[in-house]
């Protein structure tokens, strides 16, 4: 608008407005233009108020909210009114009583541009003054009502007052009144209750809500409440409705309690319901099954209906005599809780009487005042789970008494702990008497030293391993130095992560055995021994008669003293064996260890085979120069055994392998062949002594089980190991392998 635009527009209102125009500036309210009427009819000078913002101008002019309703109108962009207040003259020669419409004037953009304050209903009458001084009186009391109060006036429910109280429910200021409901509280759309409002306005007729759920901005974020609430329709002298005064108490603390209490309720029921042990619930002086779950009904082979609400003894009059009733009595009487790990139940059928092994618990239920009205009794059927332990008890007595009865010792022993547990009769078998302590640490000090390795390492393959723990050891007696056998088996037992728990077997005395077993060796060397004389005569003699032989030229003679001497060399390698595991079982092994070449060792012996074996093509694969410390001449026999076997078990022309390789800070000597192959089961025993594969093939092949045997033993005395890899009809090979380093001592095995 241009300045004479301006100008004409502001002498139109000053000659026919009852009030003023306001000009927005920025957050100030100019005054643009002053009204004659309103000059005359306050007693003010134009020159006074023109230009002056509305905080500068007398306090008694307006009503104190009247900035605020400005600032509302321009967000808004709505006319507003302002319910009647005493206006001060400025010669306070007479009293005013008015109400106030304010209209904004809006710019082609949207903006408001001016405020037009329009003075209504104006009223000189002082008794009218004294009912709105009482009216305020009564606003002062209802400011002070612990509930919400609010009045609610027209059609477009415009807030004409609301108590403290009731602006801290809503999270208001009083910047809400004489705003309509719906723009003083947007959050309301969609939440039916100024619909219910709008009913109350239109019907005449109040409305009552408790707990009604309501989403609302406090304190600038929603919040979920829950009210009870009063519409009370405000009519006139004719019975017309022209307000609605509100009435609200703020309940959400009461409604959540009981939510929870309900919750409570609820997931109590859900935990009995779906408990996988029986639950119950009783009742009263007459244990009256208020709840029982589908495990419970289970136990008693119930049906529902033929449990819930009737008496526990109706329901189970075999419980006479038995001691659940008792139980009852006690957890009402004392209030105490109560707890069975096993009892017996005897319960009846269509079938007849039956029994069940239960454990059980009881806890009493208090009212308000603390007494006993009922109780919750949990029962679950560990019938299974006690037959089963019974008839491990009853089979545990019997192995107690057989084991007392072949006069074994038993032991377990904890590998984490290293807590070794003994039968009196296994620390009579060490020389303890029964009160002596036996620990682990003594029992391996009585193993006699050549044996002492040997019991650690096959503790440890079982323990770490799951091998099968069967060993004979000797061990010197506590209290004499007297030499005793023993045989001992056991196996380790894990928990269901596999870790492992307890290492049990048994222990039994072999002495006599032993010294008979060592009894025959002495004959088996004995009689070797003897034969070794012969057929070492035998043998020079061959030789003799071959050479003269060869100087006749007597082919047919020359061919059959070869055999001969080929049989006297097996005679000898026989008598060999024999002696060797007369020696190991006598623990006379002895082992003469040096630094040597395995190389050169396989080179030598690979070399002396294929003088007498012309038969089979041997062949020396990735023979790796490597030194270790060991018997040479023990490993060479170990080597001219798996190189003899190989030669036998083989089909002639076939080709034999030998080889050397370096696994980590150990060398792996193997001999591979394309013979008959052994199968699993045969393989798992091959090493064991007097143990030889039976089956057609090899019926014609000679020998007595041992050679492989023996060759475990030196291998397991060198702190190696042994082993095949076979499949039948594809050949074998054999392993075994050493330590790279040794220290530099002679030691008996």
């Amino acid at each position: 608008m241009d300045h004479q635009n301006e100008v004409l527009f502001q002498t139109f209102l000053e000659k026919t407005l009852n009030g003023l125009v306001f000009k927005v500036r920025d957050a100030s309210f100019l005054v643009f233009a002053v009204g004659d009427d309103f000059l005359n009819l306050l007693g003010l000078q134009r020159a006074n108020i023109l230009n002056k913002d509305i905080i500068e101008l007398p306090l008694g002019l307006f009503h104190p909210s009247t900035r605020r309703v400005l600032a509302g109108i321009l967000q808004h962009k709505q006319n507003a009114t302002i319910n009647p207040f005493f206006i001060q003259t400025e010669n306070h020669a007479k009293n005013l009583y008015a109400s106030v419409k304010i209209t904004p004037i809006l710019h082609s953009d949207g903006q408001v541009l001016y405020l037009l304050y329009t003075l209504l209903a104006i009223d000189n009458n002082i008794s009218e003054a004294k009912e709105m001084i009482s009216r305020n009186y009564l606003m002062q009391l209802l400011d002070q009502a612990p509930v919400g109060i609010s009045i609610l006036r027209g059609k477009e429910l415009i807030v004409e007052s609301a108590n403290n109280m009731m602006l801290e429910l809503l999270g208001k200021s009083d910047a809400i009144l004489n705003l309509p409901l719906a723009i003083a509280l947007p959050e309301l759309h969609g939440q039916g209750f100024l619909k219910l409002l709008d009913d109350v306005y239109t019907w005449g007729e109040p409305l009552v809500g408790n707990e009604a759920k309501v989403f609302l901005i406090r304190n600038s974020k929603y919040e979920t409440a829950y009210f009870n609430f009063v519409y009370q329709p405000i009519k006139d002298n004719l019975g017309v409705t022209t307000g609605i005064m509100m009435v609200a108490a703020e309940v959400t603390s009461l409604v959540l309690v009981k939510q929870q209490l309900e919750d409570s309720v609820s997931n109590f029921k859900s935990v009995v319901m779906n408990a996988h042990y029986g639950l119950l619930v009783l009742k009263g002086k007459d244990w009256i099954v208020e709840v029982a779950n589908q495990p419970m009904l289970n136990l008693w082979e119930k049906k529902k209906e033929e449990v819930l609400g009737l008496p526990l003894m109706e329901i189970l009059p075999e419980l006479v005599g038995q001691p659940f009733l008792e139980h009852l009595r006690q957890v009402t009487e004392s209030a105490t809780s109560h707890v069975i790990k096993e009892e017996v139940f005897y319960y009846n059928t269509g079938g007849g009487i039956k029994k069940k092994y239960v454990s059980l618990f009881y806890d009493p239920m208090m009212d308000k005042e603390g007494n006993v009205c009922g109780v919750i009794a949990g029962a679950e059927d560990i019938t299974e789970r006690v037959e089963s332990r019974l008839k491990s008890e009853r089979a545990e007595e019997m192995l107690i008494i057989a084991i007392e009865s072949a006069n074994l010792g038993t032991w377990h022993y904890h590998p984490i702990s290293k807590r070794l547990i003994v039968s009196p009769r296994l620390k009579a078998l060490f020389g303890y008497t029964e009160n002596e302590e036996m620990t682990y640490d003594s029992v391996m000090a009585k193993v006699t030293e050549e044996y002492r390795f040997m019991l650690l390492k096959a503790i440890k393959s079982s323990v770490n391993y799951g091998e099968q723990f069967n060993l004979d050891f000797s061990i010197a007696g506590n209290t004499e130095n007297k030499l005793r056998w023993m045989r001992a088996t056991g196996k380790i037992y894990r928990d269901n992560e596999g870790i492992p728990i307890r290492f049990s077997g048994v222990l039994m005395e072999i002495t006599e055995h032993k010294q008979n077993e060592i009894r025959k060796n002495d004959f088996i060397a004995m009689v070797s021994h003897e034969l070794k004389t012969p057929l070492t005569s035998l043998k020079a003699y061959v030789q003799l008669l071959a050479l003269k032989a060869k100087q006749s030229g007597d082919v047919y003679t020359i061919k059959s003293l070869k055999k001969v001497d080929g049989q006297v060399n097996k005679m000898n390698n026989m008598i060999r064996s024999f002696l060797d595991l007369s020696r190991l079982e006598a623990g006379k092994l002895y082992l003469d260890k040096e630094r040597f070449s395995v190389e050169k060792l396989i080179a030598e012996i690979v070399e002396e085979t294929a003088l007498t074996d012309r038969t089979h093509v041997i062949s020396t694969i990735a023979c790796i120069p490597v030194e270790v410390y060991a018997d040479r001449e023990k490993i060479g026999q170990v080597i001219n055994n798996l190189l003899s076997n190989a030669i036998k078990y083989s089909n002639q022309g076939t080709n034999i392998q030998i080889g050397i390789d370096l696994k980590g800070n150990s060398i792996q000597v193997w001999v591979k062949d394309e013979g008959l192959g052994i199968s699993k089961k045969d393989a798992e025993m091959l090493f064991s002594r007097f143990y030889r594969v039976e089956n057609t093939p090899l019926k014609t092949v000679s020998g007595f089980g041992i050679g492989l045997y023996l060759s475990a033993e030196i291998i397991q005395r060198h702190n190696g190991n042994i082993w095949v890899e076979s499949e039948v009809g594809k050949g074998s090979v054999f392993y075994f392998s050493l330590p790279a380093e040794g220290t530099e001592s002679k030691e008996a095995q």
